[in-house]
């Protein structure tokens, strides 16, 4: 409940949509606020999935900067999509690495639709 807090003081504050990661995603404006509940908790073990979200995020953003809050939210899924789908395939992080690479890589939008899991949160 902290992070809400905060992530929402800092949205508002700068004028920012502001993302915490966790077991759920946390996404806000400042007055929206939504959770991402894709993912795996191995991929915490993975170094640089959290540079490799972020410019996901960025891609995003950048082909529709108007729906930034919608954009992160969506990459935030995808990127747990793959991990979930990635996570199938693999035994431990170093195989979950490689198998999340090629998740992305073979995303369909159908496979998206199927799984993606994102809920308003008050």
């Amino acid at each position: 409940m902290d992070a809400i807090e905060a992530a929402k003081s800092l949205a508002t504050s700068s004028g920012a949509v502001v993302a915490v990661s966790g077991a759920v995603d946390i996404i806000t404006d400042g007055q929206r606020l939504v959770g991402v509940h894709n993912g795996v908790a191995m991929l915490q073990r993975i170094t640089a999935t959290g540079c490799a979200v972020t410019a996901l995020i960025a891609a995003f953003v950048a082909v529709n900067p108007l729906h930034a809050f919608e954009a992160t939210a969506s990459a935030l899924s995808v990127f747990g999509i793959a991990g979930e789908l990635g996570m199938d395939m693999a035994k431990g992080p170093a195989s979950l690495r490689m198998h999340l690479i090629d998740s992305l890589h073979g995303l369909d939008e159908a496979t998206v639709l199927s799984r993606v899991n994102i809920s308003c949160m008050t």
